[in-house]
């Protein structure tokens, strides 16, 4: 129902931002601030282990060679008196300690001379930062783990023999490389995860969106708004009421046009009707029917209130599952009134039609006469024209004092001529006082109908084809009577003839004007009485109870 076309609305005017972008901009921002700060904690984090890793492992490599007792035996030969072969075997040792290639050992004797060095990594210069380190802690007997933990990447030890005298010294140490590249590797490891949950943040952003426009068909939500702005002026502006209820049945929306007719009708709280049970206020409508069963109600009488309503009410569907109702509804009488208009209008359009043919055929003829320049008979065929539609003229208005109803009156005698029916208004009908009620266009609507009835079943019967009309003016009543010698009607048929729809006809578009008749007369608190069977015609008599004026 609200599905517009999307050129109707301009809000992409670059401006603004599509719900598409601000979802996508909103997440990548959530995204960014939670993890860009995360990931640079967790860098500086990393980092920090990383040198205690490399610390501690040099710390353990230099407590496992200080204190071995290979190591330990070695360096008190080679205080004694050096050999290569000792060195040879240190060199072996350590190697068996230490079997990765990123680490460095410099082992001394007590002198501080270099015994061996192991830098298979080629660390750069090592050798002389172990020997700066040697120096740096010459004459001290030992050296405490947070001491040492703090030098950076290397770690001194001493070798003491049994009397605790140090014999020699360990530096083991890492490269300022490796600790860069295990950070940086570990850095660019955090970045990707990082790009890879922001990249996951704006598929699933997307995805989102989509999924929204989806559920909102399309539209924008500037779009949305504007639509539920035009649907509240379009549903407060109907001349009907509207009421919506969800599948459980409560009242969803009620436009101001319900509230209104409602409360002429008595119903209480028609302010406060959002979210109450449709069953509290439309006591009579079959809601379980639409509902449950989904059924459709088309213009039914029912009664809320003080009030007739005309309803309808229609299912909501989505995927074949009903998910609520919309009921409109309006006073029966405002309906009828208006049928009634149209009713009456129609009578006087066929009433001005028939004389306007009638018009023209007689035009023709003179035209014709003209043509064949017989004046004497153009003389005569006018005066006679003249004289017939002057006395009808005469003795129509003479017997009923509105112009308009006589104006009606003569276009059914000129419709009765193109049918070739014997219409006639009775010498007796008189209607000579101004009325209040029923109007002139009530007894036009009254009459007019059941005439047009009578010249129906009278088109194509083939016996006599008489109607007599007659409109008599009593004290407080006035009478309409309509007869016709027409073939007549069954008991059935009168039974039904009054109800809406009914026809005795196959054509469409017949049963509504007695039944009308018989609404409008109900309203003037009238009474019509049928007397036909078959064969020997039908008479339709109308009683009105009248209203003059100044009464």
């Amino acid at each position: 129902m609200w599905r517009k076309s999307k050129d109707n609305y301009n809000y992409k005017s670059g401006k603004t931002l599509s719900l598409l972008q601000k979802i996508v901009v909103l997440i990548t921002l959530v995204v960014c601030i939670a993890l860009l700060p995360t990931s640079l904690f967790t860098t500086q984090k990393v980092a920090r282990v990383i040198y205690d890793r490399v610390s501690i492992n040099a710390v353990s490599i230099n407590n496992i060679l200080c204190n071995s007792p290979e190591i330990r035996e070695s360096l008190e030969k080679q205080n004694k008196r050096p050999e290569d072969s000792v060195d040879s075997f240190m060199a072996a040792f350590v190697n068996d300690v230490d079997h990765s290639d990123e680490a460095g050992v410099a082992i001394y004797d007590k002198n501080r001379h270099l015994r061996v060095l192991y830098n298979p990594g080629k660390l750069p210069d090592f050798e002389h930062s172990a020997r700066n380190l040697v120096d740096k802690y010459e004459g001290r007997n030992n050296i405490s783990y947070k001491e040492n933990y703090s030098i950076p990447n290397k770690a001194i030890g001493f070798v003491k023999d049994d009397n605790k005298k140090t014999i020699g010294y360990v530096v083991t140490g890492y490269s300022d490389e490796i600790v860069n590249n295990s950070t940086i590797d570990a850095v660019l490891f955090l970045l990707s995860m990082t790009l890879l949950g922001l990249i996951v943040g704006i598929w699933g952003a997307i995805y989102l969106a989509q999924r929204i426009k989806r559920v909102l068909f399309g539209y924008e939500p500037e779009e949305i708004a504007r639509m539920l702005q035009e649907r509240d002026v379009i549903l407060n502006s109907v001349r009907e009421g509207i009421i919506n209820i969800n599948s459980n049945g409560c009242i969803t929306l009620v436009n101001s046009e319900a509230q209104l007719l409602l409360k002429q009708a008595g119903i209480e709280g028609v302010n406060e009707l959002f979210g109450k049970s449709a069953k509290d206020v439309l006591k009579r409508v079959p809601l379980d029917d639409i509902i449950k069963e989904g059924k459709t109600l088309v213009d039914a009488s029912v009664k809320m209130g003080n009030t007739v309503f005309i309803i309808t009410a229609v299912p909501l569907l989505e995927d074949k599952n009903i998910i609520g109702a919309v009921i409109t509804f309006r006073k029966k009488s405002v309906v009828e009134e208006m049928a009634n208009q149209l009713t009456g209008f129609k009578n006087y359009a066929t009433a001005l039609r028939a004389q306007t043919h009638e018009f023209m055929n007689k035009m023709h003829v003179i035209m014709g006469l003209i043509d064949m320049k017989a004046y004497d008979e153009l003389k005569n065929f006018t005066q006679e024209i003249a004289y017939n539609r002057q006395s009808e003229v005469s003795y129509v208005v003479t017997r009923l004092k509105d112009i308009t109803l006589s104006g009606f009156i003569l276009g059914k005698i000129s419709r009765s001529r193109e049918l070739d029916i014997d219409f006639s208004l009775t010498e007796e009908s008189e209607l000579h006082s101004e009325l209040d009620v029923p109007s002139v266009h009530d007894i036009v609507l009254i009459a007019g109908n059941i005439i047009e009835n009578a010249f129906d079943a009278l088109k194509n019967f083939d016996g006599e084809r008489i109607v007599n009309l007659s409109i008599l003016d009593f004290d407080r009543e006035i009478v309409i009577v309509v007869e016709d010698s027409g073939p007549g009607m069954s008991d059935e048929v009168r039974e039904h003839i009054f109800q809406r729809g009914f026809s005795s006809k196959c054509e469409s578009g017949h049963g509504f004007g007695l039944y009308l008749v018989k609404q409008s007369i109900n309203n003037l608190n009238g009474t019509i009485t049928v007397e036909s069977a078959p064969g020997e015609g039908t008479t339709f008599t109308v009683r009105l109870p009248t209203r003059k004026e100044g009464d």
